[in-house]
């Protein structure tokens, strides 16, 4: 690993600033479960690491009567263990769960998840399912952005060189709001995601009739993809007259996955569709 310099701001605004002066060699470390292993790889080499780890403003879980927000640095291990989390929002406290090992959980934030933008990343479906919003800073002041449009391909998100990811605001779900993340991989745990599935959506109890409907899938694309085709199948219709098969098939033709070294592109497809009639038979099973 080469020799960088260390810096530690007491704050966002500071870190941005830190940021602007250092120029593009300056990268953000938080946990380091990512970049450290590419600056020991030698596929990144900053000159300077700038860490926001410690910044309380950063690092808060927050409920109100409009959704919860989550501050960059806040661990997955944190998100495991949080009770409003684990209540309102059980398909995020799941994701969490199922990055890495406790060790792992430990250091990683869920900022660096969303950040690294590996199409693997088990956080980023579900907070696109779930119209997650970020605020992002810079040396000009603040703005937000619908996840949606953070991702601009495998590795690269649309922020600029001295703006950092300060918080991620996920808006109260609808009442009687199923959610559901599955992840298939080689191993149980301690592995990558092969294809990953969010669905988070509501029936009606009385006319078992679906709505809201929200199907993104991971892993299978440069970015998070909305299934929008399988979505339509879905959404209006009562459970009794869902083609499961069909919604599975249409979800596996919006995926455009590649062959690489975890799974083959054909495997993918597959696997998308096998997930997508799991996540919607386990979400509408007693309704």
């Amino acid at each position: 690993m080469k020799p960088f310099g260390y810096h530690e701001p007491a704050t966002a605004a500071e870190a941005c600033q830190c940021l602007k002066e250092l120029g593009e060699g300056a990268r953000i470390i938080a946990g380091g479960t990512d970049i450290l292993i590419q600056m020991k790889r030698g596929s990144r080499t900053p000159e300077h690491l700038v860490n926001i780890s410690n910044m309380d403003e950063l690092s808060r879980i927050e409920s109100g009567p409009e959704g919860i927000s989550i501050g960059t640095a806040v661990l997955l291990s944190a998100l495991v263990d949080n009770q409003a989390i684990n209540d309102s929002l059980p398909m995020i406290a799941r994701a969490a769960y199922l990055v890495g090992s406790p060790q792992v959980r430990n250091l990683a934030t869920i900022g660096g998840n969303i950040c690294n933008a590996a199409p693997s990343a088990d956080m980023s479906p579900g907070l696109v399912a779930l119209d997650s919003v970020l605020t992002i800073v810079g040396p000009d002041g603040q703005r937000q952005l619908p996840i949606s449009d953070f991702f601009t391909g495998p590795g690269s998100v649309a922020l600029e060189h001295d703006e950092i990811l300060t918080s991620i605001f996920i808006p109260k779900p609808e009442a009687g709001t199923k959610m559901l993340y599955l992840k298939h991989g080689p191993r149980q745990a301690m592995d990558c995601s092969v294809t990953g599935v969010a669905l988070a959506l509501c029936v009606d109890p009385q006319t078992r009739t679906c709505k809201n409907v929200r199907l993104v899938l991971g892993a299978v694309a440069p970015t998070p993809v909305r299934a929008r085709q399988a979505e339509q199948m879905i959404d209006g219709r009562r459970v009794d007259d869902i083609d499961f098969a069909a919604v599975g098939g249409s979800a596996a033709s919006e995926a455009s996955p590649i062959s690489d070294v975890r799974s083959s592109a054909e495997y993918r497809l597959e696997m998308v569709s096998v997930l997508t009639v799991k996540a919607l038979e386990t979400l509408v099973q007693g309704v």
